[in-house]
């Protein structure tokens, strides 16, 4: 997984919990405005099913269809700026760029990574750090307690030294633990032993882990600590109304239970985060909300279908969301790997020598990798909308290959051009210099200027690189001898003896020496418009 995806992947976690957590309270907002009582079986059942469903569907997010629904709320380019391209460029590592209210602000990607696992590991250290901490106490518990009974795989044990009842879960254990003085009275070990069983019953003891997790890696996401904190009141609402509703217990014993556990509980220091317990939320509007609920006359209504409905929309709109969220971080660098299938593209029903190395992978990261190179190429190909009639015929008058047509695109990203103030520069949309634009037949002087001329100019372009194809027998070497001269080009053949173009590119031009390279990007770019979209 790639760190633009990890980031995704990331924020789209926290993204859903977000929107589950809304609609959520939304939806109990709702259905208390009806004044009935909701099963909190069926609430329960509800949050746990969405909370897999959010870690589902964050797990699936990579493997989804492609859609660019929404603009990337960040994007990792290959250089901050295209001015800068040469300084910065650092192959793979790459600048990521932030949102913020001043503008777009870039970071080595490589550092934002960085800081990123750092920050991750180190709360993530803190986790578990409480957590093996937890778990080790519940291990002195245990060992402090002896075993009082066993009801199926639950095994209850009791302990003179806790002051509230609690159950848990660890691998090949589940157990109840009882304060000792509490065997003493019947009633109320009969009530706390069925409310810590019926947390076994429900799952809860199992989803402390996950639930601990999601905390842990959305330590910054408020949501997901006020959505636990609800759920653990859901959770004991749960136990109540199951315990209530099959005649396990009198509403009013289990009452003055509560209240007693309760203020026992008030002078308990710390409750083990990976255990449930009868009054483990000890406050006062809780306490009163859970006795209301005991002793109201109202009927206790199961929405089972109104659950399924709302889970099932939930999900659907999660699953959009998250399909529509794909490119929240989005890396608009080159590989390696993804130039080559760009160019296997691009050499389809041609034989002009497409390649991708090193320097064409570089520009490719210039022009599609900086939000400048971007924006020049985007506007090339449209502009280059106009003049294709005209291009493409003379290349096929002349039978030469239409790469040709990608020439323009980086000489003047397909503008017709003016002469500027410098000499050595040209003109016109094949920025053509003086002294070649006459050699071809073009009158340049001061009343005059037929580089103007897209047609002429265009025509004396076909004729220069035809000429240039028979004189070197190699299309490449043709263009490297538009952009440096057929001089520069003889000269370095006779002095390296080698007449691969890309051997005369690295033995250095004294001008424009990524010029081949340029145009093979181009050529590869405008064969596949869509990288620069």
């Amino acid at each position: 997984m790639t760190f633009a995806q990890l980031l995704t992947s990331y924020f789209s976690l926290n993204l859903l919990l977000a929107f589950a957590y809304v609609v959520l309270r939304l939806s109990d907002a709702t259905m208390k405005r009806s004044h009935r009582l909701f099963s909190s079986r069926q609430q329960l059942s509800l949050h746990y099913a969405l909370l897999a469903s959010i870690v589902g569907i964050t797990i699936l997010q990579p493997a989804f269809p492609k859609g660019e629904i929404f603009q990337p709320t960040a994007k990792i380019w290959s250089a901050p700026s295209i001015k800068t391209f040469s300084e910065d460029y650092l192959g793979r590592g790459g600048f990521i760029a932030l949102p913020s209210p001043s503008g777009a602000r870039a970071i080595e990607a490589d550092l934002a990574a960085f800081l990123m696992l750092s920050i991750f590991a180190l709360v993530a250290m803190v986790g578990m750090f409480r957590l093996g901490k937890d778990v080790h106490s519940l291990r002195i518990i245990h060992r402090s307690s002896y075993l009082v009974r066993r009801i199926g795989r639950v095994a209850v044990r009791a302990n003179d030294h806790i002051r509230v009842p609690f159950s848990y879960w660890l691998p090949f254990r589940a157990e109840v633990v009882i304060p000792s003085p509490l065997l003493s009275r019947a009633s109320d070990y009969r009530i706390s032993l069925a409310h810590e069983l019926q947390h076994h019953r429900q799952s809860d003891t199992l989803w402390v882990y996950p639930l601990c997790a999601l905390r842990i890696i959305c330590a910054p996401n408020p949501v997901i600590h006020l959505w636990s904190r609800w759920l653990s009141q859901i959770q004991e609402f749960a136990c109540d109304e199951s315990l209530l509703g099959r005649n396990k217990v009198k509403s009013q014993q289990y009452a003055r239970c509560l209240i007693e556990v309760a203020q026992s509980a008030l002078h308990k220091e710390h409750n083990p985060a990976c255990a449930t317990g009868l009054v483990f939320l000890v406050e006062r509007n809780l306490l009163k909300r859970r006795i209301e609920r005991m002793f109201s006359s109202k009927p206790i209504w199961n929405a089972r279908s109104i659950n399924w409905a709302v889970g099932t929309v939930v999900v659907a709109l999660m699953a959009t969301t998250a399909y529509a969220s794909q490119n929240l971080v989005e890396d608009r660098r080159v590989s390696l790997s993804e130039a080559q299938l760009m160019a296997a593209k691009a050499r389809t029903e041609t034989d002009f020598p497409i390649v991708v190395n090193d320097l064409v992978l570089k520009e490719l990261n210039r022009y599609v990798g900086t939000p400048e190179g971007r924006k020049y190429m985007r506007k090339s190909l449209e502009r280059m909308q106009n003049y294709r009639p005209l291009v493409e015929g003379k290349i096929k008058d002349y039978q030469m290959p239409p790469e040709i047509a990608a020439i323009p695109i980086m000489e003047s990203g397909y503008r017709n051009l003016e002469q500027s103030s410098n000499a050595a520069w040209g003109a016109g949309l094949w920025m053509f210099i003086k002294s070649t634009a006459r050699n071809y037949g073009l009158r340049v002087d001061d009343h005059v200027d037929e580089r103007m001329n897209v047609e002429l100019e265009t025509d004396a372009a076909m004729r220069y690189l035809k000429a240039g194809k028979l004189l070197f027998d190699d299309w490449l070497l043709s263009i490297l001898g538009y952009g440096h001269g057929e001089t520069e080009v003889q000269k370095l053949i006779d002095q390296t003896g080698s007449r691969d173009a890309w051997t005369l590119v690295r033995a250095g031009f004294s001008s424009q020496p990524t010029y081949l390279s340029k145009v093979m990007a181009a050529v590869i770019i405008m064969k596949n418009p869509e990288s620069v979209q």
